[in-house]
């Protein structure tokens, strides 16, 4: 589980109570939610929002929307774990150049990572190295287009909120303007119109800017960190099946890291 990403939407849920609650006669102050909710303002920014999203995407994008959302609770790939994968290619390439491309069939065949155990058994199947590259490559491309579906899913969310909110606003005060004038005019009626008409505008910078925006920032960087990280995978194998010398192989893998994880594959 992502637990940075726990924690950031906590301390935005938290700086957001306390900035309303301290804006309304101070904390705490049991009346301060109430005067934010409002079903209208709600059903405008959601309901707007969701229908314009509905619109943008087909069915099929949509209905992986709860799988989509989950990712963001996933753990995002690390350094370390791209250091332990080029460490079990360099076994594996050692044993390959000693004993042939067969002898490494066992090996593959206890690895945990599916797209790694799939490339390399390419290799031992006896795959060209351009095949293998072409082949692995082409998926890693699928992929990455899925990826991208379901970031720009949030992105459009981010952006048709702060829309509709201001749609939603536009009407608040084209209704209180149109109220005034009269000779029975009430002033706190006009003023408690003009917060409801700006409620809409506060939802949808709420939702689009602590919601919205970083689930997808969030899933595009998850996205560059697998790319990249399947990458290296790629590279690793078609190495493999190139016959290519160990040492090749790891100064291949150090110019993949940043210089302080280099000493971590040298320990290797």
């Amino acid at each position: 589980m992502d637990l940075t990403s726990i924690i950031g939407f906590v301390v935005v849920l938290v700086c957001i109570l306390y900035v309303v609650g301290t804006s309304f006669f101070g904390l705490p102050n049991p009346t301060f939610l109430q005067r934010l909710i409002d079903p209208a303002s709600l059903i405008c920014v959601l309901g707007g929002m969701t229908g314009a999203t509905l619109i943008t995407f087909s069915q099929a994008q949509i209905g992986n929307f709860a799988k989509i959302f989950g990712q963001v609770l996933a753990p995002q790939m690390e350094s370390e774990q791209s250091i332990e994968m080029m460490k079990k290619l360099l076994e594996i390439g050692t044993e390959a150049r000693r004993g042939g491309i067969l002898s490494v069939e066992s090996l593959v065949a206890e690895l945990d990572d599916p797209f790694l155990r799939k490339a390399l058994q390419l290799a031992v199947d006896g795959r060209d190295s351009d095949d293998i590259r072409d082949t692995l490559q082409g998926e890693l491309t699928f992929m990455s287009g899925r990826h991208e579906t379901g970031a720009s899913v949030f992105d459009t969310m981010n952006k048709y909120c702060p829309a509709f909110g201001m749609i939603g606003t536009l009407f608040g005060l084209i209704a209180m303007l149109g109220s005034m004038g009269g000779a029975t005019m009430d002033m706190g009626a006009l003023t408690g119109g003009m917060a409801g008409a700006l409620l809409t505008t506060l939802y949808g910078s709420v939702f689009a800017n602590c919601l919205f925006a970083p689930v997808c920032d969030n899933l595009k960087s998850k996205s560059k960190a697998e790319i990249t990280y399947r990458e290296i995978a790629i590279e690793g194998v078609v190495m493999i099946a190139s016959s290519t010398a160990p040492p090749q192989m790891r100064a291949r893998f150090q110019s993949f890291l940043a210089p302080k994880d280099q000493d971590a594959l040298d320990a290797s």
